[in-house]
């Protein structure tokens, strides 16, 4: 704040997720080691906001770096972005542009989920896509390649329009018995002729809290 910051959505939403699915959700119970852990909110300058996500893993005792099946499945969760940043293109409806994505995605060897948070059963690796404007709010008004935002499916994609590139992948992971890790991947960029271009340096790896 005393650097004249805002913020998009209050106070950072904060997921632990495990076996389960999400087994907390922001102040419900306290961090613990093993925990791999997610953060969700965004900051405001000059009336312009952004939605980021991060992930992050709490060390066990003797531990110096996350266990190796989550590092494996965020780097899969990785490759989604790239087909996500090639194939935002201006001059689509954003509900065309979804149909694109999910057709690119299974081409890589993914399944596209139907509900969120309801991965496919198996050794599937399973997609959502969730990406919307960001501008004058976190989640703006122009056009969404969203589930969750079935009108602004409808808007027209056009030069320069900022989107918040949101996904979620499900991935088996070995150290919960074949269970399914939830990896989500969020960072805001511009929309170009030549796809989307970040504004900033995006997430390339789980952070680790010591």
């Amino acid at each position: 704040m005393a650097r004249g910051l805002t913020t998009s959505f209050d106070m950072p939403s904060v997921y632990i997720t495990g076996p389960e699915g999400i087994e907390a959700v922001s102040n419900t119970r306290i961090i613990q080691r093993g925990d791999f852990m997610m953060t969700d909110w965004g900051l405001g300058y000059l009336n312009m906001f952004t939605d980021v996500k991060r992930v992050a893993y709490v060390l066990k005792a003797g531990e110096t770096a996350a266990p190796q099946g989550l590092v494996d499945a965020y780097s899969k969760a990785l490759t989604i972005r790239d087909i996500l940043r090639k194939n935002i293109l201006p001059g689509r409806t954003a509900a065309a542009t979804y149909d694109i994505l999910n057709s690119k995605v299974e081409e890589a060897g993914f399944v596209i989920m139907e509900e969120f948070n309801k991965p496919s059963g198996g050794d599937a690796m399973d997609v959502i896509i969730g990406s919307h404007s960001v501008g004058n709010l976190g989640h703006g008004i122009g056009p969404s390649i969203a589930f969750f935002n079935p009108r602004r499916l409808q808007f027209e994609i056009k030069p320069n329009n900022l989107f918040s590139i949101e996904y979620f992948v499900y991935v088996p992971l070995p150290e919960w018995d074949g269970a399914k890790v939830r990896i989500p991947i969020e960072d805001d960029g511009i929309v170009t002729a030549r796809g989307v271009e970040w504004l900033y340096p995006v997430a390339r790896r789980i952070l680790i809290i010591k």
